[in-house]
């Protein structure tokens, strides 16, 4: 089984199945009280008793119910627009095997986020000691984040110089405007970026 897979309409399903159950126990709230003021009708010339709390102890317990299912949809869903690391996703771990590939000098602007229900992107720049082992350490790259549940990897490959690896952008920007618009800096950096922190 690949790790991290599950349907993609997982979340429309679950949002579906909410709303019916939100329906369902409404009907049943309104049977359920109807069924005792019909066996036990109120008098109109008594005070209220505790007939008079049914409705709206029974509404309170379906508020109480639908919540509690629908918070955890919506935290879920919230990270997704928020593009944060998906659960279970070790970017750390993930980190160390990629500094693990032969012919990989260093990597930076690494960024992984859910963009559907089990979909998982991550894109990064590598910086290659060689352009002979481009294809090979791209492979292995790609093989490390599938075994971590994440099969949609971009790759911005970019060649190391002879005096040692830097972490600044191969590709400068086109003008001098857009530098800060840039997902990396042109001024060395001695640290890579991992969702927008430093690492």
């Amino acid at each position: 089984r690949i790790a991290g897979k599950k349907s993609s309409s997982a979340l429309n399903i679950r949002g579906v199945l909410l709303h019916v159950m939100g329906d369902a126990l409404a009907s049943v709230v309104v049977v359920v009280a109807a069924t005792i003021f019909y066996l036990l009708p109120l008098e109109r010339n008594l005070p209220c008793n505790w007939q008079c709390y049914i409705d709206p102890s029974l509404t309170v317990i379906i508020v109480v119910i639908i919540l509690s299912s629908a918070f955890p949809l919506i935290k879920e869903t919230s990270k997704m627009l928020l593009q944060m690391v998906p659960k279970g996703i070790k970017i750390e771990g993930i980190c160390e095997k990629l500094n693990e590939v032969p012919g990989v000098q260093s990597f930076h602007e690494l960024h992984i986020w859910e963009l559907s229900g089990g979909k998982n992107i991550a894109t990064l720049h590598v910086k290659y000691s060689d352009s002979a082992a481009v294809h090979t350490a791209s492979c292995q790259m790609r093989e490390v984040f599938h075994s971590a549940g994440i099969h949609a990897v971009t790759i911005q490959s970019e060649l190391c110089g002879t005096k040692g690896a830097v972490l600044t952008c191969s590709y400068p920007c086109v003008s001098k405007e857009c530098e800060s618009q840039m997902c990396c800096s042109q001024q060395a950096n001695p640290y890579a970026g991992i969702n927008g922190y430093a690492e």
